[in-house]
């Protein structure tokens, strides 16, 4: 029998066996289930793991980290300063970007908390990202209007040094990176160090150090809560918080980083409420850019940067170098002053011109007016500071005309003044019709009233003649005093050093040095006979073509051009012309006998350089305007060595001080210079036309120049302006007020005379001698049986050379032409040398050979050292 439930429960399963069947699926996905957390646990931390990897990678081989890592080596643009010689007292800056820097020890805790205040107050906590600050911003800047930043200050450090300011997600994740590695590589009192150096905060200022000398005229650790403020508040925007171009919008900047340090903790309430209370007040050179050189200073400070730029490149502008000169404080500003009198009263003899620069951006040619912006918005360099005194010289702007009123309004910086016709100085003229609206003029201030801001000021008038000052110390070389024209904001040429002047009688010291080399004493007797040579025939100042045998050192007392002439054609132009060399004078001597009167063109510096070694006992030193020159880590990149030049023997030097103080003593050309007070020698100079004239005068140590004439072309001074006329009293009133406090010193006395000169002189005596007696015979042979001292010799030889004068007629007289096609003119004594015009009869005759100086045999002889034949 067949069990059906069996077979039934084999053939058919029941519903029970159908469950059990259906339930495995759902125990593998609970299976997978708890794999695939654990799973993708490991993966997400392994591909964020390779992610970190790969990013650290990154930013270690990126560019960023190469240029964040060369931090520790970079060094910002800093100033290069010029020092005076007392090390002290700055007389000139150069920078592209204005910056001093600070070390972390020395920024004021004020600064720090209004940075870290306004900028970051969670700055030592986070790592050069801030995310709670970056969400913080993002809620405000989403529920409400305001734009709120979330950088923190590393990354402005990293836009400032490495980025731009485009506003692109690309350069916010560069500026990310950036600021990582900044965090990386240095500790956060360096990076807040950097931030605190090389953040822009206006008017040229790159950093605190250098905006709290722009804004408030003192250094950072000066610097008062307010004003500490009101910088940390200018990096969000430097033009809308520049205190100098929106006091208000400032002040309302500088109050929120008040409320921001006492939120903070960082200053009570009542210290922030206290310092809100001030007013903002910022110097007056705040306005306006500084100069590159102290007022009256820009002369040196030029030719210093020169120097420098030459020879370390971008260094002087960048590399913080610091410059100890030679000048003289007070001795350039007494210079400037003694150039600017005498330059003044000189052009106040050639009348008023009523010549003004307008600054209208048409041109002066009165096409139309400056507008109101223009007027307001002119600065001036001489207003730098708004600081003027009495009897100073200023320019002002017109702004303004009443003709009713017949005055005009001048504005001289923040200082106004109303020109009436009693101010319009000697012009003679009226405000109403001398000006026009833009005009700028040069006044003489007469009172300041600094609470009214106000002047009462006198016109006057910018000479067109210039003059130059040069002054050395003879036993250094130390350029004490520059001044190479009236005014170098005005003119940037500096004639004591770029001019190329011929320099009159100021030359003839060179030949006579050369004399007495060899063999000539001061009372030996030089001829003043006439000479002609072709069509050029030398005359004295006074007209004469020719004067009596007179002592050497009379000669040169009195500048006695035919004397001069004679010497050199005695010496021989080439030993005059070694002479010169030997002189330090770079310019070759031109070979000719005009230039025994100054034909040769020489700049003022060298012809100082060159009377130095006078009072220097025939040593010159080499003239310099730098002490030493630093690194900004302190380290000396050069110092000066002293060099010198052996110019001649002692003997001849000091003889030609003896010969040279007759210059300047009665009876010579330039007695006045005696007024000073100490012992003087020198030597003045006029150029053919009056067109330059010169003095040149030293105590035993200090040696002084000066030059005046046109710059720019040759223009007769007038008839009588002579170098004692025109550059004499201009170095009396420069070397009074600048030796007046020094100790008297004295020249010394020639030694006795050296053995081989000693041989010279005496051969050169046997050859005068010689030279007396022919004349003499020659004399006797001249005169009519019968007449007085017949058949003997004259009583008197200094008379004899006037047996050959040749005087002409006055109508007769006219200037030289010039000895060759690119000679130029010749130069007199002290004025204009006359010129018989004479056609030639043949060309003139080659110079002399020079002269040895080996004694020569007895039978040699002659006039010009020449042998007989």
């Amino acid at each position: 029998m067949v069990d059906n439930t069996r077979s039934g429960a084999l053939a058919r399963p029941s519903s029970s066996s159908r469950t059990i069947r259906s339930v495995v699926p759902p125990r593998r996905r609970s299976f997978l289930r708890r794999l695939w957390l654990p799973v993708f646990f490991v993966l997400a931390l392994t591909a964020g793991g390779l992610t970190g990897i790969i990013l650290a990678y990154e930013l270690n081989s990126s560019n960023a980290a190469s240029e964040v890592s060369a931090l520790a080596t970079y060094r910002p643009s800093v100033i290069t300063r010029v020092y005076a010689d007392d090390g002290k007292t700055v007389i000139g800056e150069f920078a592209l970007e204005r910056r001093i820097p600070l070390r972390y020890e020395e920024i004021p805790k004020n600064v720090k908390d209004a940075i870290l205040a306004v900028e970051d107050t969670r700055f030592y906590e986070h790592v050069g990202i801030d995310p709670i600050r970056i969400a913080g911003a993002s809620y405000i800047n989403l529920t409400t209007n305001r734009v709120e930043g979330g950088s923190t200050l590393t990354q402005q450090l990293a836009r400032n040094l490495f980025l731009t300011r485009e506003q692109t997600f690309t350069r916010k994740f560069k500026e990310w990176l950036v600021a990582l590695q900044i965090e990386r590589f240095y500790t956060k009192n360096k990076i807040l160090e950097m931030y605190v150096n090389n953040i822009f905060l206006g008017a040229r200022a790159y950093g605190f150090e250098a905006a709290a000398e722009t804004y408030f005229g003192k250094k950072a650790k000066e610097l008062t809560l307010d004003e500490a403020a009101l910088i940390a508040g200018i990096p969000k925007s430097t033009t809308k918080y520049n205190p100098t171009l929106n006091p208000e919008e400032s002040k309302e900047r500088r109050n929120l980083v008040l409320d921001l340090m006492a939120r903070n903790g960082f200053v009570s309430q009542s210290e922030a409420d206290a310092a809100k209370m001030r007013p903002v007040k910022v110097v007056d050179t705040a306005y306006y850019q500084p100069p590159t050189a102290l007022t009256g200073f820009g002369y040196p400070v030029e030719e210093i940067r020169q120097y420098l730029e030459e020879k370390y490149t971008t260094r002087v502008a960048l590399g913080g170098l610091t410059v100890y000169s030679t000048i003289n404080v007070e001795a350039q500003r007494k210079a400037q002053e003694a150039i600017r009198t005498g330059l003044r009263q000189y052009d106040r003899g050639r009348g008023w011109r009523s010549e003004y620069d307008n600054i209208s951006t048409a041109g002066n040619d009165g096409t139309r007016e400056p507008t109101a912006q223009e007027l307001k918005n002119f600065v001036h360099l001489d207003w730098y500071g708004n600081d003027y005194e009495t009897d100073e010289y200023v320019m002002g702007i017109i702004m303004a005309i009443d003709g009713k009123k017949n005055e005009a309004t001048a504005r001289f910086g923040g200082y106004t003044a109303t020109v009436t016709a009693k101010d319009m100085g000697w012009s003679g003229r009226q405000p109403k019709t001398e000006f026009t609206i833009g005009d700028l003029a040069q006044f003489k201030i007469k009172t300041v009233d600094d609470d009214a801001r106000r002047l009462t000021v006198d016109l006057t008038q910018i000479p067109k003649v210039q003059a130059a000052l040069y002054s050395e110390n003879a036993k250094n070389g130390e350029v004490v005093a520059m001044i190479g024209g009236y005014d170098f904001n005005t003119n940037k040429f500096n004639n004591a050093t770029q001019a190329y002047r011929q320099t009159g009688s100021a030359f003839k010291p060179f030949v006579y040095t050369a004399a007495v080399e060899w063999g000539l004493s001061p009372d030996s007797l030089v001829s003043g006979a006439p000479m002609r040579r072709g069509s050029w025939q030398p005359h004295n100042y006074d007209g004469s073509t020719s004067h009596g045998n007179v002592p050497m050192k009379t000669a040169l007392a009195k500048s006695l051009n035919l004397a001069a002439v004679h010497l050199l054609d005695t010496v021989g132009i080439q030993t005059g012309s070694q002479m010169v060399r030997r002189f330090g004078i770079t310019v070759p001597m031109a070979p000719y006998l005009p230039s025994a009167l100054g034909a040769t063109e020489v700049p003022l510096d060298e012809m100082v350089s060159a009377y130095s070694a006078f009072p220097n006992k025939g040593i010159r030193m080499e003239p310099h305007l730098i002490r030493r020159v630093t690194d900004m880590d302190g380290n000396i990149l050069e110092a000066f060595d002293k060099t010198t030049f052996k110019v001649t023997s002692e003997y001849v030097a000091l003889t030609m001080v003896e010969m040279m103080q007759g210059v300047t003593s009665a009876g010579g050309t330039a007695p006045g210079a005696s007024s000073i007070g100490h012992p003087t020698a020198g030597k003045t100079g006029t150029v053919n036309d009056h067109t330059d004239v010169w003095f040149v005068g030293y105590t035993p140590t200090y040696v002084t120049g000066v030059w005046m004439g046109y710059p720019d072309r040759k223009i007769n001074l007038g008839s009588g302006m002579t170098g004692g006329r025109g550059a004499l009293p201009i170095w009396v009133d420069y070397m009074k007020e600048f030796m007046k406090d020094k100790p008297k010193e004295t020249f010394e006395k020639a030694p006795k005379m050296p053995e081989d000169i000693k041989e010279l002189f005496e051969q050169r005596q046997r050859e005068q001698a010689e030279e007396r007696e022919a004349l003499a015979a020659l004399y006797a042979s001249s005169r009519p049986r019968g007449s007085d001292n017949d058949g003997g010799s004259p009583n008197n030889y200094d008379d004899l050379p006037t047996l050959f004068s040749d005087q002409p007629k006055l109508e007769q007289i006219t200037l030289p032409p010039p000895p060759s096609a690119n000679s130029g003119s010749t130069s007199s004594g002290d004025s204009t040398p006359i010129i018989k015009e004479v056609k030639p009869e043949a060309a003139p005759p080659p110079p002399p050979p020079p002269a040895s100086r080996t004694p020569e045999p007895a039978k040699r002889r002659g006039k010009k050292g020449e042998e007989e034949p």
